[in-house]
């Protein structure tokens, strides 16, 4: 199956959608693998859509974009397939584009950000790597800015959505993560580790045994919510 596009502003948004059931919009930021490994699992529960943003993965790579604009593209593709309510999911930098996705609209019924601190990341020492770094590209670069702009605290505090956070014990963000917990759960969040697991055997992209358990747990955490 080959991409489908939405133009917003003059630039393609690349998808992929499969399944049925309550909607499940899957961030990428990467062209490969074309489908995540976990997508086949959650395309029997859900109706999955793997969104690819104008300036990453297959979505279209203009010079000059408003690449902050995360939000707005998502929805177009929900309003092209004509879909209202949706859960919204990443993991590790397609996290943060989520927790945009969310905080631009009502009609996210569920937040889930895997493998980051929803709050207080990227740190500034962090951002002042990226600023310095020629390889960056553009898109990136200025999509962690517009991040950072917002008040995540204040905003997902906000977020009446279902919320959830998870993270593997080997993942070197888990000290981080656990100083955190008491925040986020203190702002809804539910909280999620799995033992023994490493930053990409907790990814969309693993296709091991264990990878599939994650996102087969965390989609059982969905729906027990009513997240649909």
């Amino acid at each position: 199956m080959s991409y489908q596009y939405v133009a917003v502003a003059g630039a393609r948004i690349a998808y992929r959608a499969s399944g049925s059931g309550p909607a499940l919009v899957l961030m990428k930021n990467n062209r490969r693998p074309l489908d995540y490994p976990v997508a086949s699992v959650l395309s029997q529960r859900f109706r999955v859509l793997q969104i690819h943003p104008v300036g990453f993965g297959a979505g279209d790579r203009p010079a000059e974009y408003d690449f902050g604009s995360i939000g707005r593209q998502v929805l177009a593709v929900l309003d092209h397939e004509r879909i209202d309510r949706f859960a919204v999911w990443g993991f590790s930098q397609p996290a943060c584009m989520s927790a945009i996705v969310a905080r631009s609209t009502d009609r996210a019924a569920a937040l889930v950000m895997g493998g980051v601190p929803p709050i207080g990341f990227p740190t500034d020492a962090t951002m002042r790597r990226m600023e310095r770094e020629p390889r960056l590209p553009k898109a990136a670069l200025e999509f962690w800015r517009s991040y950072r702009s917002y008040d995540w605290h204040h905003e997902l505090r906000c977020y009446a959505g279902t919320k959830v956070a998870y993270i593997g014990t080997a993942d070197p963000a888990i000290r981080r993560l656990r100083k955190l917990r008491p925040v986020l759960e203190g702002i809804g969040f539910r909280y999620l580790e799995f033992d023994g697991l490493s930053h990409t055997a907790c990814g969309l992209g693993d296709e091991s045994a264990d990878g599939l358990r994650v996102a087969q747990t965390v989609a059982d955490r969905l729906l027990g919510h009513g997240a649909e």
